[in-house]
C-alpha cells in the first residue's frame, strides 16, 4: 500500500480506548504525519461527556506515552455542522493540507470521498470490546471499563467524568 505524507484521522474519542490506539498505530504505518481531528466539539450529552479540552489532554498523554510526538502533526477541534459542505470546509481549514483520510465512519468518509480525497478504511479492532458506546454504557452502569482503555489514561478519564 502507498505511503502518504499527511493523513487525517477523525474521531470523537468518547472515551479514547484501545481500538483508537490500534487505529493510530496502523495509520502511522501508512502516513509520514498524522493530523488527529477531534469531532463533535461543543457537544456535551450522555454520548459526549468529555469536553474537547479533556479529550485533547488525554490524546496528548497517549501521544507522549507512545512516543508519537514526532509523527502527530497536530490535534484539531472539529465542530459539528448540519451541512456537509460547511463541515468539510471547517475540517480542511483546521487540518491544513492532507493527502488521505483514515477512518471507519462512513458519513465522514463519504464527505471526503465526494471531495476527491482517498479514504483508508482500516477496520475495527476487537469492536466487541473496544467500542465507545459499550464503554460508556459500562461507565454509566458502574461496571468495569478500565481494561478497555490504555492504563496510563484511566485517571485522566476518571477525573473528567
Amino acid at each position: 500500500m502507498r505511503k502518504y505524507k499527511v493523513g487525517l484521522l477523525v474521531g470523537r474519542f468518547q472515551p479514547f480506548h484501545k481500538g483508537h490506539l490500534h487505529l493510530i498505530e496502523k495509520s502511522l504505518n501508512l502516513v509520514d504525519m498524522l493530523v488527529v481531528g477531534i469531532g463533535s466539539v461543543g457537544v456535551i450529552d450522555t454520548d459526549n461527556f468529555l469536553t474537547y479540552d479533556e479529550r485533547k489532554r488525554i490524546l496528548d498523554a497517549v501521544i507522549k506515552n507512545e512516543g508519537w510526538s514526532e509523527r502527530i502533526k497536530k490535534i484539531v477541534p472539529l465542530n459539528d455542522y448540519h451541512n456537509d459542505k460547511l463541515w468539510l470546509e471547517n475540517s480542511l481549514k483546521q487540518s491544513g493540507e492532507i493527502d488521505v483520510v483514515i477512518g471507519n465512519n462512513e458519513w465522514t468518509n463519504g464527505i471526503f470521498e465526494r471531495a476527491g480525497y482517498p479514504i483508508l478504511r482500516l477496520g475495527y479492532y476487537k469492536r466487541y470490546l473496544y467500542e465507545g458506546e459499550r464503554i460508556r454504557k459500562l461507565m454509566r452502569e458502574g461496571k468495569s471499563w478500565e481494561e478497555r482503555v490504555p492504563g496510563y489514561i484511566v485517571t485522566l478519564i476518571k477525573k473528567a467524568k
